[in-house]
């Protein structure tokens, strides 16, 4: 019996291995090859596939689109056979289609290749996330994944800067080794997990469960409509912050870079220290709650920059990307806690694969036609509109956490 306990307690001690660095390792490769390209792919599409601004969005917001439909699919997949395989044989498409942007000669062929990249990108985190449930302690998982975001922003950074130091000399060449590095570092990670352990809950367990009946669950459709508004802070960061700070503040556009460091420099050292904050149910939903009251507090501020000179106007939209990134990492590590809590037990593959989806409506499909067509184009006033529904927002945790303490919830 004292054996037995000594074995419980090896178990649940948040010892190296339960960290699983594995992942971490795969993780790190993986978003330092998506780092390469990620921080100069539109320059890519207009000065070496000489495509206008306007189809690359458009074909990005397509790429979108495919991708939600691609999920219903994906799931069936990791539901049948369970993340690890699915998760192998995404990278290797990855890694196809990054190499397939070395051919784009047209707008076609770019959509085609940006598609698949989609799909694959939105497919990735909820099967990696799966794994991590499927092979971590339940009371590690957060904490895991905490781990683990740290260490893709780590990997950006990484991959960003060996980007800018490829593309110093100008010459369009120089986007061939960074996208051939990034298809070697998918086919990496694909190796990485193909010499890993099959998950100790065996995938077949979730072939029982079907994703139609998943596409009925209303809690699941709720909550996935729910995280999309609050990832809202994933198009205000990409696409409304630097179009804002060019064209209706004073302040130069070299801060743009700065406060993107800020931003990542933050994630990267406050994402595992704030785990406490969402380690449970409750304390997930009051993450949530505070995520969109930061993020409805960081539009104001956008909204006041306009009125300041440059040098008070830096101050101000310093304070709001602050703001929206405190928000990004309750968020971020709220849905991690909540998506494992709320998943079925034999689905949870698939559950992931479709609550994900809600990401890429907010970053790729929704998020920048509202921060364009609605936010920007109204100006002031769309911004303070932006605070009033994310302050409703910071409401439905309430309620949520009302209705699960109500006799019968």
């Amino acid at each position: 019996m004292g054996t037995s306990t000594t074995l419980d307690r090896q178990r649940t001690r948040p010892g190296h291995r339960q960290y699983l660095p594995l992942v971490q390792g795969a993780t790190l490769i993986e978003w330092t090859g998506t780092g390469l390209f990620l921080a100069v792919s539109t320059i890519y599409f207009v000065k070496v596939a000489h495509l206008s601004t306007s189809s690359v969005g458009t074909g990005l917001t397509i790429g979108g689109v495919v991708a939600i439909a691609a999920a219903v699919p994906i799931a069936r997949l990791a539901g049948r056979f369970g993340p690890k395989p699915v998760l192998i044989g995404v990278m290797l498409l990855r890694a196809l289609a990054t190499v397939g942007y070395l051919w784009v000669d047209g707008w076609w062929s770019f959509l085609l290749v940006v598609a698949v990249i989609a799909v694959t990108e939105q497919s990735s985190p909820p099967l990696v996330q799966s794994y991590v449930g499927a092979r971590a302690p339940e009371n590690l998982r957060a904490k895991v994944m905490a781990v683990q975001r740290t260490v893709v922003n780590l990997g950006i950074s990484l991959g960003g800067l060996i980007a800018g130091v490829a593309l110093g000399s100008g010459a369009p060449g120089a986007f061939r080794p960074l996208l051939v590095g990034g298809a070697v570092a998918y086919v990496a990670v694909a190796a990485v997990y193909a010499t890993a352990r099959r998950e100790e809950k065996t995938a077949t367990a979730v072939a029982s469960a079907r994703v139609a009946d998943l596409l009925k669950d209303r809690r699941l459709l709720g909550f996935t409509a729910y995280n999309a508004v609050v990832s809202l802070w994933m198009p205000v960061l990409n696409v409304a912050f630097p179009l804002w700070l060019v064209t209706e503040t004073d302040v130069p556009e070299r801060y743009v870079g700065i406060l993107y460091a800020v931003n990542t420099v933050l994630c990267i050292a406050l994402q595992y220290p704030l785990n406490r904050c969402y380690s449970t149910t409750r304390r997930a939903w009051l993450s949530y709650a505070g995520a969109a009251l930061l993020l409805s507090c960081g539009a104001l501020a956008f909204a006041a920059a306009p009125g300041f000179g440059a040098r008070e106007a830096l101050l101000v939209l310093g304070s709001a990307v602050v703001l929206l990134t405190f928000a990004e990492l309750l968020q971020v590590g709220a849905s991690w806690t909540l998506s494992f809590d709320l998943a079925p037990e034999g689905a949870r593959s698939a559950y992931l694969v479709l609550f994900n989806t809600s990401r890429t409506v907010a970053n790729r499909v929704a998020g920048p036609v509202l921060m364009t067509g609605v936010v920007l184009a109204l100006g002031t006033a769309g911004w303070i509109a932006l605070a009033g529904v994310l302050l409703l927002g910071a409401l439905v945790p309430f309620v949520m956490l009302r209705a699960a303490h109500a006799p019968g919830g």
